[in-house]
């Protein structure tokens, strides 16, 4: 019997939002989920508002505008929870998508990062994606084990950490 699944992805609703933000202000640098918008390094009322639009902007999904998804990643055993939040975007080239995912520091180191990114390659696969990339820092080493753990080639350059998964149907 497989194990019962630990977190979910959820749209971005204005409830889930507000809980969504909440997580990312109490349990993430906001480098970590926001551009810096603003100067220095720390959450900003302008980094907060940006956010909330990035999230409701995407609300459409890949076919939409933005060519970009979000969803909430929700920690569902016990009392769910918001987590962090994930997101895939169309790049130039047809089939290929970008994913993007944050944890709030409590949630992670307990593979949930992994479990996510796998319900964000599901979705890349159902909208028709051949190939799933990323990028990420070489010191972060959750994000590397979490995608080498998907089966992502990985790749460093000057620019940080190139990761790669081709999709097969």
């Amino acid at each position: 019997m497989a194990d019962p699944a630990r977190v979910e992805l959820q749209p971005v609703g204005e409830a889930l939002l507000d809980q969504l933000v909440a997580a990312a202000l109490d349990g993430a640098a906001a480098d970590e989920v926001t551009p810096a918008v603003t100067p220095g390094e720390g959450w900003t009322p302008e980094r907060v508002e940006w956010l909330r639009a990035f999230h409701r902007d995407r609300r459409p999904g890949l076919d939409g505008p933005a060519a970009e998804a979000t969803w909430a990643v929700v920690e569902v055993a016990g009392r769910a929870r918001v987590v962090g939040g994930a997101r895939l975007r169309r790049l130039a080239e047809p089939g290929v998508v970008e994913v993007g995912l944050w944890l709030a520091r409590d949630a992670r180191g307990r593979g949930l990062g992994a479990e996510a990114l796998g319900l964000v390659v599901d979705r890349a696969r159902a909208a028709g994606a051949r190939r799933v990339v990323a990028d990420t820092a070489p010191g972060n080493r959750g994000a590397l084990a979490a995608l080498r753990s998907v089966g992502f080639a990985t790749r460093v350059d000057r620019e940080g950490v190139r990761a790669q998964l081709p999709l097969n149907g």
